[in-house]
C-alpha cells in the first residue's frame, strides 16, 4: 500500500499515526521525529489545560472530544504497549471580562457553549466576590464558569505515541531536511541521517517548525513560535479552592500540583525561540499583578518554571488544517496557537478522515482552510485567545 509519512511526532502527529493505525494502515505511516525525548518539543511545555470555552463553534467540538478522550483515556487509546495516565482533574475555568459589549459577546458565547451540553455559568461581580472571598474583583463586570479539564501534557502525549507503537507505527529518529516534488505532489521525503522516503501523503504536524516543512512545496504560511513563560509558585496563606483564572487581557494562573502556575501571553514581543526563563517578568510584572487580584498571593515564593512556545498564527490565532492546493498529497497542520493539546484527538482523527474518507466525517473543519490565509480572511472569534 501507500507511504504515509508524518513529520513531526508531537501530540498532533501522534495522534494522527494513531488513529491511522486504528483503521489498519500501520504498517505504511512512518512518523519521522528528531526528538524522542521531546525536551524543546511544544506539548510537554504546555500548561494542560482542556478548555470547554469557546467562540468558535468548531473548537468547541474539538475541546468536547478532546475531553472525553482524555478523561477517559484507558477506554480511548488503546494498544499501547505501556500505560500511560494523562491524569484528567476537572478543576474548573473561570474567564473574566470587562466592559458591557464583552460581557454581552461573554453571554452570547455562553448560550452556542450550552447548546453544545457544556455547562456553563455566567457570575456577576457581586457572585464571583461571594463565591472567591480572597479575591479583587473591582477591574471584572462578569465571568463565565465552565467545568473545564486539565491534564498531564507528557503523559498524554507519550500514551498517544505508545499506543501508536502498540499497534504498529514507526517512529524514526530523524529530520525531514527535503521534498521532491514532481507533477504537483510530494514523492519523496529526505531525512537528515541520509535515507529517504518514497511518499504517497504527507502530513506536516512540526508545529513551530511547520513553515520550514512548508518552505519545501513553496506554501507560504505566517505560523511562528511565540515564547510562553510559566511560573510555578506556593502560597504562604491558604485560600479557597479555584478553578483556572484568566482575563481578557490574557493574564491566567491555575492550581498546579501542590501550588499555582502563572503566565501571561506577550503579544508584543518578537516571535523566535527564546528558552531563556527570566525571572524578572514574575517579579515585575506578574506577582505585583498576582498580589493585585489576590491579596494572599502578597507572600508566595517562586519555586520554578519554563518556557514553552506556541506555534502561533497571527492572523486569527486558529489552526491551518489542509491540504495544499499546489501539492494536494500535502497535508498541513499547524498554527494551533495554544489549541494544540486539547484539540489533538479530534484533529487525528480529522486527518484519518482526510487521508481515507476523502474528507471530514466527525467535524467539519473546512473552516480552518489555508484558503483564509492566502486571501487574508481571519476567522471571527472573540472568546479567550492564546
Amino acid at each position: 500500500m501507500s507511504r504515509i509519512v508524518i513529520v513531526g511526532g508531537g501530540i498532533i502527529g501522534s495522534s494522527t499515526a494513531y488513529h491511522l493505525a486504528r483503521a489498519g494502515c500501520a504498517a505504511d505511516v512512518i512518523v519521522v521525529e528528531p526528538d524522542p525525548t521531546y525536551e524543546f518539543a511544544a506539548t510537554p511545555r504546555a500548561t494542560g489545560g482542556v478548555r470547554l470555552q469557546h467562540s468558535v463553534r468548531e473548537n468547541m467540538e474539538m475541546s468536547l472530544y478532546g475531553d472525553a478522550v482524555y478523561s477517559g483515556f484507558a477506554e480511548h487509546v488503546t494498544g499501547g504497549k505501556v500505560a500511560y495516565d494523562p491524569q484528567f482533574k476537572r478543576i474548573g475555568y473561570l474567564y473574566q471580562v470587562k466592559g458591557a459589549g464583552n460581557v454581552e459577546l461573554l453571554q452570547a458565547d455562553a448560550e452556542m457553549q450550552r447548546s453544545l451540553g457544556v455547562e456553563v455559568d455566567i457570575l456577576d461581580r457581586a457572585t464571583l466576590r461571594q463565591r472567591y472571598p480572597s479575591f479583587v474583583f473591582d477591574a471584572v463586570d462578569a465571568a463565565a464558569l465552565s467545568p473545564d479539564g486539565q491534564i498531564d501534557p507528557h503523559g498524554a502525549l507519550m500514551g498517544m505515541r505508545s499506543a501508536a507503537e502498540g499497534l504498529g507505527i514507526t517512529y524514526l529518529k530523524d529530520r525531514v531536511v527535503g521534498l521532491d516534488v514532481a507533477n504537483g505532489r510530494v514523492t519523496t521525503a529526505h531525512l537528515e541521517s541520509g535515507r529517504t522516503l518514497s511518499v504517497d501523503t504527507i502530513v506536516n504536524a512540526a508545529n513551530c517548525w511547520s513553515p520550514g516543512i512548508c518552505g519545501m512545496v513553496g506554501m507560504p504560511v505566517p505560523i511562528a513560535p511565540m515564547p510562553r513563560h510559566q511560573f510555578f509558585f506556593d502560597s504562604r496563606a491558604e485560600i479557597e479552592t479555584i478553578p483556572a483564572m484568566r482575563g481578557d487581557d490574557g493574564f491566567s494562573f491555575r492550581p498546579h500540583s501542590l501550588g499555582y502556575l502563572c503566565g501571561h501571553s506577550r503579544h508584543g514581543e518578537p516571535f523566535g525561540f527564546n528558552w531563556e526563563q527570566d525571572h524578572k517578568v514574575f517579579e515585575q510584572e506578574l506577582w505585583p499583578r498576582l498580589a493585585e487580584r489576590c491579596p494572599a498571593f502578597e507572600a508566595i515564593k517562586l519555586k520554578g518554571g519554563w518556557v514553552g512556545h506556541y506555534d502561533m498564527n497571527p492572523l486569527d490565532g486558529n489552526m491551518v488544517l489542509d491540504r495544499f492546493h499546489k501539492v494536494p498529497n500535502f497535508i498541513l497542520a499547524a498554527g494551533f496557537s495554544g489549541h494544540g493539546l486539547m484539540h489533538a484527538p479530534a484533529v487525528g482523527r480529522a486527518i484519518k478522515e482526510m487521508i481515507l474518507e476523502g474528507g471530514f466525517r466527525s467535524i467539519d473543519l473546512s473552516r480552518f482552510s489555508y484558503r483564509r490565509i492566502e486571501e487574508n480572511e481571519p476567522i471571527p472569534d472573540n472568546g479567550p485567545r492564546a
